[in-house]
């Protein structure tokens, strides 16, 4: 191990040499990537992760990316491969009379209704499940002007993590005799896209963003079966939130909070947990009048917060972050509020502008409700920007 995290750093440094910007009148294109080189120890209660203390990589194949930008005049081009992704991002962008802050665009890329914390460690988590939401790529058609954006997402062309869960989930029905299993996707209408918004406002010492999304995830059955009944039934998921940075000489203070309903349907919260089915407000119930089962549609609300502070010392080489999070997952068939905490102390030292070391400290706790335990992380983290 220790052999090979050598010869890995040292590829890492002769990266650059190979990083590449190339300009021939209006036609520009350069290379860019993020290589994460980390090893981290994580020890969790039986009752959290169901797993023994691990030892190991997180965000080396998750994370690390390479890319390609290229532009002529006002239209732009990017793609994005990775290794556990290997598609990530492509999209074109127009920009409108030649302005960044006027555009158009289309393709795979980040939606709107998402803002991190400086987590690093479990695949730069970011408190995803423990104050914040989650980033997905999305296939999309965004319009912005000024710091506002405007996003169409389309949530159901199959692109395997990028999936919502919704429509990669199964619902089990019966007995192991008579029972069976049908996949949610089969009985959902796919041509409805979701909606996200966001302004951002920037000024000299802050950037802080605000965001909304919509979606409906509707699910029909025109014609019953043995076992399973017809049925007309909407999902609705929707969320608002807001996140930024406010500089303060040289220290800098994060600041996020959302809330919405059934975010399991977008994937938007769940996946750190061991088993997130809970918050899956989509099920099948038993209609003891005909003898069939019918999808049942019982609302959950998530809510979340958190706040990091940071200082860069050392002339910006330095980075010192700590932050903590907040998040509950409520709804009326829940006996009590499932609560999870988390908190993150993190050191970022530069050597240069491309690579630094980072080691990190996290805890995580689920307090109550459907996920009780806590974990531990302990481990280092080296970044290659370029």
């Amino acid at each position: 191990m220790r052999k090979f995290l050598l010869t890995w750093l040292i590829a890492l440094c002769a990266v650059p040499a190979f990083a590449v910007e190339f300009t021939s009148g209006d036609f520009k294109a350069n290379i860019y990537g993020l290589l994460l080189g980390d090893a981290f120890y994580t020890y969790s209660s039986d009752t959290f992760q169901s797993v023994a203390p691990e030892f190991g990589s997180m965000a080396f194949v998750g994370t690390s990316n390479i890319g390609v930008r290229m532009s002529y005049q006002n239209v732009s081009g990017t793609f994005e491969a990775g290794l556990f992704d290997p598609v990530r991002k492509f999209y074109l962008t127009y920009n409108i009379g030649g302005k960044d802050d006027h555009y158009v665009l289309v393709g795979r890329d980040n939606n709107l209704a998402f803002y991190y914390l400086g987590q690093m460690s479990n695949d730069t988590q970011g408190l995803i499940d423990y104050g914040t939401m989650s980033i997905r790529r999305k296939m999309q058609l965004r319009y912005g002007i000024n710091g506002f954006e405007l996003a169409i997402i389309i949530p159901y062309i199959n692109f395997g993590v990028a999936d919502d869960n919704a429509y990669t989930g199964s619902l089990a029905y019966g007995n192991a005799a008579t029972g069976g299993v049908i996949d949610t996707r089969d009985y959902m209408i796919n041509s409805l896209p979701r909606v996200e918004a966001a302004y951002t406002f920037k000024g000299n010492n802050h950037n802080m963003k605000v965001y909304a999304s919509y979606g409906a995830y509707v699910y029909q059955n025109e014609t019953a079966s043995a076992a399973i009944d017809s049925f007309d039934k909407v999902a609705h998921n929707f969320s608002v939130g807001f996140g930024g940075q406010i500089d303060i000489g040289k220290s800098f203070i994060q600041l996020t909070g959302y809330f919405g309903q059934n975010l399991y349907l977008s994937s938007s919260i769940g996946g750190y947990f061991a088993d997130s089915s809970f918050l899956n407000p989509v099920s099948l119930a038993y209609n003891a009048a005909n003898g069939r089962y019918t999808i049942d549609i019982k609302n959950i609300y998530s809510a979340g917060g958190g706040v990091g502070y940071g200082y860069k010392g050392l002339d910006g080489k330095l980075v010192t972050q700590v932050g903590v999070g907040y998040s509950a997952n409520f709804a009326d068939h829940f006996a009590t509020t499932d609560q999870n905490v988390g908190a993150y102390l993190n050191l970022q030292y530069y050597f240069n502008d491309w690579f630094s070391i980072l080691p990190e400290l996290v805890f995580l706790k689920n307090i109550a409700g459907q996920s009780e335990g806590f974990s531990i992380t302990a481990g280092a983290m080296a970044i290659l920007a370029f």
